[in-house]
This record gives C-alpha cells, structure tokens and sequence, in this order.
C-alpha cells in the first residue's frame, strides 16, 4: 500500500538526516585493546557541564537568538520551543538513557557523558542550519538533525521541530543513541550496521509509529528487490537509506535470540575488538550462521552477503 505523501516525505527526511548526522567516520578496524574514557571526578563532571553551558551560551549569542534551558539528570536540553514541549522531549532523553543504561547493564545512576548530553533543539529549520553552519562548522545540506560526537568525548545533538511529532520523537532518540554509543566504555567506534541499527531498534522501542515502523514483511520485500543480498551491508563505512530497516530488524533479531550475548557483541567491539571478530567470539555466531538464519527469521530464503 502506498503511504500518503507527507509520511513518504518524513521517512525521506529521517533517513538522511541519519546518514548524514552520523558521528565522525569510524577508525579502521583493531584487535587492539581501547583505552576507557577517563573516569572523570565529581568535580571534573561538574566543570564538564559549566562548559557545555558557556558553549551554549557563547552559541545563543553568535546567533542573537535566545534558547532556554531545561537541565535533567544527564541532559543540558537548550531550545526555543514552548515549555511544555521542550519538558516533554527533555523527559524522553531521560527515559531513552534509562532504557540504554538497562540494556548494557550501566550502573543505576552512573552518568556516562562527559558533563551531560548537550540537545539543541530549533523551532525552525533555519535557526537550526544556521546553528550547524556558524556554531558547529558544517554544512547541514537537507538535514533534520546531527549528532556531533567529539574526540574530546563531549556530545553535542541538534535539530528542529519536524511537523510531524512522532517523526521528530523517533530522530531525537536515534541521534541521542548515537551520542550514548559514542560515550559508552571506550571511543571505539561501533560499525555502521550495528550503530544504525541500535539507534532504529531503540527509537521504535520508545517511540512506537506504525505507519513508519518497518514490518519483517517490508523487509522481505526490500531484501528480495535487492536479489536476496546484503550487498555490501556489513562492509561499507555507512549502510544505505534501505538497509536502515535491515539493520533495525536484525539488531532486534539479535537481541531476541540473546540479549546477554548482543551486549557482549557490543562490548567487544568497545573493547578492542573489530566486529567479526567480536561477533564470533561474544554472540558465538559466524557471520555464515547469523544471516541465513535472519533471512529465515523475516522470510527470505537464501540470503546472502
């Protein structure tokens, strides 16, 4: 069935706005043991959030254009949207870390961010180019939103009010996942695949949308235009607009078939180890196995890499 115009469009937006607010390119791939993010004092934490707010406040300025600020437990959540909303989104931050912090067994209470998750978010979009453009130094081309991940481990996410509120909810906690993978035991970075298809998995989780949410059918179909394969799925430095669905059903597969050995996929990769490595050794799955037996799992036979 067709989808009406304006969901087509959403989807369009959403898609590209992820591919092209993904954090920094990742590093080749290392067996090489990553180093942790420094453990930061409860007063090294407390300058980390005092300099995100003058970042903030120095941003504010240079555009002349005023942004209040709503704090919560682990987020500084800066915006031009009526209070009302603006506490809705900041409480979905927070539900959204709470439910990554259960997922990858994060002490209850430990702030992982370096400071606090910094979230700009624009009435409109061309408040929030101009942010990306004078502020952040980028191009923001068609963009939604963007997910500056820095080397320093500071997390800055920025985007505008999409019409359609449940669009909007889902790329707020896509992009706001990213900034949490960034930040979660090492700087190692997590491939495309894996990356993309948490954000997507945990954004459907808490922002249900069934008109959007991808169905193992229309993944099926998908697969089945694409020959039965992958194409170069695991392999290529950010997967395509129509493997995001692909990559959210199979991190779902995943996690349904073992949670404890997704999280130990994950940690791995933290750790040091390059993803099929990491793959074999702590989800105890070759690469052989997993696909078939996904294809098996949305109706695609014979699929293959």
């Amino acid at each position: 069935m067709n989808r009406p115009m304006n969901l087509v469009a959403c989807l369009i937006i959403a898609i590209a706005t992820m591919i092209l607010s993904r954090p920094s390119a990742a590093a080749p791939p290392t067996t090489r043991p990553a180093s942790p993010w420094p453990k930061l004092t409860p007063t090294e934490q407390t300058d980390a959030v005092e300099k995100l707010k003058t970042f903030a406040d120095d941003a504010s300025k240079k555009l002349d254009h005023h942004l209040n600020l709503f704090e919560t437990q682990y987020f500084l959540f800066y915006t031009d949207l009526p209070q009302r909303e603006a506490q809705n989104w900041a409480s979905l931050l927070d539900r959204m870390y709470m439910r990554l912090g259960e997922l990858f067994a994060v002490k209850k209470g430990e702030n992982i961010w370096k400071g606090k998750g910094l979230i700009f978010v624009f009435a409109k979009a061309a408040d929030y180019r101009n942010y990306e453009r004078q502020v952040e130094k980028t191009d923001p081309i068609f963009s939604a939103g963007r997910c500056h991940a820095r080397r320093d481990g500071s997390v800055h996410i920025a985007f505008y009010k999409q019409d359609r509120e449940l669009s909007f909810a889902h790329i707020l906690v896509h992009e706001s996942v990213h900034g949490f993978i960034h930040r979660y035991r090492t700087p190692a970075m997590v491939p495309s695949w894996a990356n993309e298809g948490l954000a997507d998995a945990i954004a459907t989780e808490l922002v249900p949308d069934p008109p959007t949410n991808p169905s193992k059918v229309q993944v099926a179909d998908a697969l089945r235009k694409h020959n039965s394969e992958l194409g170069k799925f695991f392999r290529t430095q950010q997967i395509e607009p129509w493997q995001y669905p692909v990559a959210e059903t199979l991190t779902q597969f995943m996690i349904l078939q073992s949670k404890h050995n997704y999280v130990e996929f994950i940690n791995g990769i933290k750790d040091g180890d390059d993803w099929e490595t990491s793959l074999e050794k702590n989800y105890k799955a070759s690469l052989e196995r997993l696909i078939p037996a996904y294809g098996g799992w949305v109706g695609v036979k014979g699929l293959s890499e």
